[in-house]
């Protein structure tokens, strides 16, 4: 079927940005981690991490998507930059919830890691 290549390469970044948002709508949320010194930006640079690995690899396995690693690696820290910043000014009209800059850079930060750590494992083909 055309075009099913485009949506399993993007249905799985999309489905965990809707997760993403869901829980950022929410006036609090859980403890994970006890709380120690930045517990709240390794969650932060985890979440983007994970993002960060879903993107590169949806842009990578995209029928006609960037061929180029730099193009590839470029264009996914625009998007994961982008949707961290965005996800910060939703929390500003939550509830009990404000926007941080500090948890911006933490997503960015956290979505870079995770992009070089896919783009390096999809290259070594251990990432499928």
């Amino acid at each position: 079927m055309k075009g099913t290549g485009w949506v399993f390469a993007w249905l799985p970044p999309t489905i965990y940005a809707f997760v993403m948002f869901y829980l950022s709508a929410q006036s609090s949320l859980p403890k994970i981690l006890p709380p120690f010194y930045l517990s709240d930006k390794l969650l932060h640079g985890l979440e983007y991490a994970i993002f960060g690995m879903l993107v590169v690899r949806a842009l990578e396995r995209s029928p006609r998507g960037p061929r180029m690693a730099k193009t590839c690696i470029t264009l996914a820290v625009i998007i994961v930059i982008l949707y961290g910043i965005s996800d910060e000014v939703h929390q500003s009209f939550i509830p009990q919830r404000d926007a941080s800059v500090y948890d911006a850079l933490a997503d960015a930060i956290g979505g870079a890691l995770g992009i070089i750590l896919a783009h390096r494992l999809i290259k070594k083909e251990i990432l499928p």
